[in-house]
């Protein structure tokens, strides 16, 4: 019986010790445990500011860019950066960028026409090229190093064609005595819409490439032609006409560029 009643009495004691609340803390140790909370959340360092984008290295407001066109052809050209192709971007926001480009293309090709009797015509053709115009990027909200954007884009272009030949009246067959000469400059110009991909490797360097559909007018311009022969000097020229359509063109290559 007393071992049953010290059981109860026991069960009844540490029920009523339990079943307290426990104390709150001094006013003391809640200062103390304040200050080391204060203490902790400054010994943290700040988050990273992103963009809106969700990126640290895309190009942001103020950024500008600069790129050219890395070939990767490896049969007929050498592995390199062309800069035929220039283009620069201002970014005034993190999603949108005033761009510029230009172009500028020379090439000169030699040929050997066979005549007669170990006598030979030849020709040298000159080609120049020159583009330039502007447009406005918008890009495209994402949460990686991509950066889709879209835009628009009007070019001017100018273009030119020289042909000089001894011994042929056409730059196309031999004819012994004869000089050929003819030029030719062409106009055109062009408006339409970009869709492009932009991939930042880091904080200053991207890739990426573009394609560009729109509207193009070229006026061929006057073929004018002069012809040196036996007989004299014979001078002609010919109107090529206007010639207009809808075109797509593409980056040929890889666009690589540096963000300042």
């Amino acid at each position: 019986m007393k071992t049953l009643f010290f059981a109860i009495f026991a069960c009844f004691m540490l029920n009523s010790i339990f079943a307290q609340p426990p104390a709150k803390p001094s006013n003391t140790v809640a200062n103390i445990n304040a200050n080391n909370n204060n203490n902790s959340s400054s010994n943290n360092p700040p988050a990273n500011n992103q963009n809106n984008t969700g990126s640290y290295l895309k190009a942001k407001k103020d950024n500008i860019t600069f790129e050219g066109i890395l070939n990767l052809q490896l049969m007929n050209q050498p592995l390199g950066i062309k800069f035929e192709e220039i283009k620069v971007r201002y970014f005034i926001s993190e999603k949108r960028a005033y761009r510029g480009r230009g172009m500028i293309t020379m090439s000169s090709i030699n040929k050997t026409i066979t005549g007669l009797n170990g006598e030979n015509a030849k020709t040298y053709e000159t080609n120049q090229s020159f583009t330039l115009g502007g447009g406005v990027e918008q890009h495209i909200k994402s949460k990686n190093d991509l950066s889709p954007y879209w835009g628009v884009e009007l070019l001017i272009s100018i273009s030119s064609k020289t042909v000089t030949g001894s011994n042929t009246d056409d730059a196309a067959t031999f004819k012994k005595g004869y000089t050929y000469n003819s030029s030719n400059t062409e106009q055109g110009v062009y408006a339409g819409g970009i869709l492009g991909l932009d991939y930042y490797l880091n904080s200053s360097f991207y890739i990426g490439t573009e394609i560009r559909y729109g509207y193009q007018s070229i006026s061929l311009g006057n073929l004018d032609k002069s012809v040196f022969g036996p007989a004299g000097t014979t001078t002609t020229g010919e109107s090529l006409g206007t010639n207009s359509s809808l075109a797509m063109s593409y980056t040929n290559g890889i666009r690589l560029g540096y963000k300042f």
